[in-house]
């Protein structure tokens, strides 16, 4: 079921906080750089139920997909840093969405790393592409595309 506009946040962002362990890093203690995009994954996951796409609903029907991934490592993070990644919807288009991500430290202020990703929306019964949520468009009409 999809959500109302009115019932969306305000604006479409959230920060995600997430901890570094043993499986993110390489063996000197330093987060490697594919971990990234599993955390990015998870906010991004988060983030999507945050705007009212749960994940049982992308399982059912509509998934959005990732077309594009950009990233620009800035700063090491190692083992046990706390960190948060701040996601966030940028561009909305009838089947396309963009997302926006840096990964912070916030013990020291530190910018550990940007994200941009395109998404699409796909159909998972047929692989095709899909219109994205009208919800979004509606509810954040300076993002559509």
């Amino acid at each position: 079921m999809e959500s109302t506009p009115n019932h969306l946040p305000e604006r479409p962002e959230l920060a995600v906080p997430v901890k570094i362990y043993f499986y993110d890093t390489d063996a000197g203690g330093v987060v490697h750089n594919v971990a990234y995009l599993r955390l990015i994954e998870q906010a991004r996951s988060e983030l999507a139920e945050h705007l009212g796409w749960s994940l049982a609903e992308m399982g059912q029907g509509a998934c959005p997909v990732v077309a594009r991934t950009e990233i620009d490592y800035l700063k090491p993070a190692r083992l046990g840093d706390c960190l948060e990644i701040r996601g966030r919807l940028v561009e909305a288009g009838r089947v396309k969405f963009v997302l926006e991500f840096e990964v912070g430290r916030p013990a020291d202020g530190a910018l550990i790393a940007r994200c941009r990703q395109e998404m699409v929306t796909v159909d998972l019964a047929t692989g095709r592409p899909k219109r994205l949520r009208e919800d979004w468009r509606t509810r954040w009409p300076d993002r559509a595309a």
